[in-house]
């Protein structure tokens, strides 16, 4: 019996030295297995609930210094502190890269009260180019913002105006009161004692205008018709805005010519038309929201005109054209004339004439005015003179004098003359060209190119224009000097050329005067051998010319340049690396997935779009025959899809295996399943041989 227990003590303490393939196990320390614990036993903490768990409690910080803070990291503001409020003065550019106005950075001054957030802060916008009703729009949008989100952050209510920014300058316009100042009265001069004499009688006031029950009934309907084709040609604006009662228009302030007007009628998009009940009896009137002096002058010179001469859209047309002649009136204003003494001649009493109307029926319009008395006095020296012939002799001299006056002004004879020999007018007194379209030929290579709308060169006018050959790059240099055709004068006007020579006149635009009513037409297309008939808009007498041949004359010797400019242009300085990516790799705001730079050939200049070079020339544009990777900025002839150089694609991603109108895949084995094409039955004769 001890025998068998002391083997099962030693079978057991065998087992015991025996490691246990388990870190544990149910029996515990009753396990036959010995459990060697080399590191100690340490306590893990059963896990717990995130939502339960408590951080540490921290000092609680000032939210409008946290608010401020990030404002000056984002914008680094000028900081104005004041007792009620702190200002912080910054700009900030549109994020948005499709921004479609013209608004380089936004100017504003952002004040936060002492007591914000419970207080609300404000924002006011400082640029000058932005009209005041803009500029309200945008502090009324920031100021919404404020009230839809009162838990945004200042930051965050900054980010999302931004974001807004393109709705709101969009929207309506704020209608806005102009509050202008009088004048002081000027001080009266002093008064120097003179003798007395009777007072001058007080001059009455004039009788107000009363107008008949039928004139008001004809400009009532005139006044419908000119305010609808006001309508009609602004109303699609974004700009055009028509009052409640109908009197006042606000509309866009645009032209061609807007960079020669002076820079505070510049700076102005819109403006006011007011048309009164009473139009055409009463002028219609104009308000610039400009406080300068030429804008003054504008206004005064738009209410001179007559209102019965032209209508409302003829009005605005008139007044974009001649928006820098009305301003250069102002200088004219308010200057009163040099007192003359008066000189009294003592002249013989000559026979009094009647004063008569020329009674000529096929021109009523023109009247004979008498030769005033003192031009037919002559001084005859004691000799004997027959006063038939004298008074021949002073009718000549006053005529010779009188075409020195006319011809003075002519355009000076040199360069080619543009004729038209047997010129045809019917019904037309005067005519010019406005516009002239020709073809010309390159002195060095000999290349044709058209050149259009060459207007007339004037003392007031720019430089003549100046152009380059598309085969070898010679600069040419082509004015026109523009000349007043006549029944007895064919001379259209004379061609100042400089590395080029005339070859055809092209269809150019021409400006009849009516013979009956003595108007201007605004201006017509015609060329050589073509009958062309104009209609005259004041008495509707039809006008036709003809032109059967045309002569160009060379009258000076040698060819005067017409500028002092060099022939060739300089070169094209673009700022770009061979080898390196263009400006956001070609793209411009028109076309996103454009990836180069095009060269136009009708100027040889660069530019990523055609609309991108509509919106910097005044050319049409033409084809683009090279053109520039966005990916290497190397320059290169025209690929339709790839680079030549680099091989990438150019026009956005291709084709996934579909056929995309003949363009894609055409491939069966290639296209895609989902194509229709891939199955189809191949038809023809490849279908019979199959068979």
């Amino acid at each position: 019996m001890a025998t068998t227990t002391a083997q099962g003590d030693s079978k057991s303490g065998a087992s015991k030295r025996r490691a246990c393939r388990y870190f544990n196990t149910p029996k515990g320390d009753a396990c036959p297995y010995s459990h060697v614990v080399t590191v100690p036993r340490q306590y893990q903490a059963p896990n717990v609930d995130t939502s339960r768990v408590v951080s540490k409690p921290q000092p609680k910080e000032d939210l409008r210094t946290f608010q401020i803070g990030q404002i000056k990291r984002r914008y680094n503001p000028e900081i104005t502190e004041a007792d009620d409020c702190d200002s912080f003065r910054f700009s900030f550019s549109p994020s948005d890269p499709d921004f479609p106005f013209d608004l380089e950075a936004l100017s504003c001054v952002l004040k936060v009260p002492n007591a914000y957030p419970r207080g609300q802060p404000s924002l006011k916008v400082l640029n000058k180019e932005i009209p005041r009703g803009f500029q309200i729009n945008i502090e009324r949008g920031f100021s919404t913002i404020c009230t839809e989100s009162p838990n945004a952050t200042l930051l965050g209510i900054m980010n999302r105006l931004d974001r807004q920014l393109e709705a709101i300058l969009s929207g309506e316009m704020a209608e806005t009161i102009k509050i202008v100042a009088h004048r002081p009265k000027p001080e009266p001069a002093p008064v120097v004692a003179a003798p007395i004499s009777k007072p001058a009688p007080t001059k009455p006031n004039p009788p107000r205008t009363v107008h008949a029950a039928d004139d008001k009934a004809k400009a009532r309907l005139q006044r419908q018709a000119d305010t609808r084709q006001l309508e009609a040609r602004f109303g699609r604006l974004p700009a055009f805005k028509k009052s409640s009662d109908g009197l006042r228009y606000t509309l866009p302030l645009e032209s061609p010519k807007k960079s020669t007007w002076p820079a505070p009628i510049q700076a102005l998009r819109i403006f006011t038309l007011i048309v009164p009940e009473l139009y055409p009896l009463e002028p219609p009137s104009l308000v610039l929201d400009s406080e300068s002096d030429e804008a003054r002058a504008i206004e005064a010179a738009f209410s001179r005109r007559p209102a019965s001469s032209t209508t409302l859209t003829q009005s605005i047309n008139l007044l974009t054209i001649n928006m820098k002649d009305m301003a250069q009136e102002k200088q004219h204003q308010g200057q009163p004339a040099p007192a003359v003494e008066p000189r009294v001649v003592e002249l013989p009493i000559a026979p009094t004439t009647q004063v008569t109307s020329a009674a000529d029926p096929d021109r009523p319009h023109l009247h004979v005015i008498p030769r005033p008395p003192e031009w037919d006095m002559h001084e005859s020296d004691g000799e004997d003179s027959d006063s038939y012939d004298t008074g021949d002799d002073t009718e000549a001299s006053a005529e010779e004098s009188h075409e020195e006056q006319v011809y003075s002004t002519a355009p000076i004879e040199r360069g080619i003359l543009l004729s038209f020999p047997n010129l045809e007018l019917h019904s037309i007194e005067l005519m010019e060209v406005l516009s002239l379209s020709i073809t010309i030929k390159c002195d060095r290579c000999k290349e044709i190119m058209d050149v259009d709308r060459l207007r007339s060169i004037t003392p007031e006018s720019t430089a003549p224009r100046s152009e380059s050959c598309k085969k070898c790059a010679n600069g040419f240099v082509i004015g026109f000097r523009a000349d007043l055709i006549h029944s007895n004068s064919v001379r259209a006007g004379y061609l100042d050329l400089d590395g080029c020579t005339i070859v055809d006149m092209l269809p150019s635009t021409f400006a009849p005067t009516c013979a009956e009513c003595s108007v201007l037409y605004p201006g017509i297309v015609s060329v050589r051998g073509e009958n062309t008939i104009a209609i005259c808009r004041e008495c509707h007498k039809k006008m036709t010319f003809r032109i059967p041949e045309i002569k160009f004359l060379q009258i000076s010797a040698v060819n005067i340049r017409a500028s002092r400019a060099p022939g060739r242009k300089p070169k094209e300085k673009l700022g770009v690396v061979a080898g390196t990516e263009l400006p956001r790799r070609g793209r411009c705001t028109h076309y996103a997935k454009s990836y180069r730079w095009f060269r136009f050939s009708c100027c040889n200049k660069v530019f990523a779009c055609d609309r991108c070079h509509d919106e910097a020339e005044e050319h049409p544009n033409e084809h683009a025959n090279r053109m520039l990777c966005g990916y290497c900025s190397r320059e290169q002839n025209y690929r339709p899809e790839d680079c030549g150089i680099c091989h990438a694609v150019l026009i956005g991603r291709r084709g996934r295996g579909f056929w995309e109108g003949g363009k894609g895949t055409r491939d069966r084995a290639r296209m895609s399943r989902k194509d229709p094409r891939k199955y189809k039955r191949i038809g023809g004769s490849a279908a019979a041989k199959k068979t």
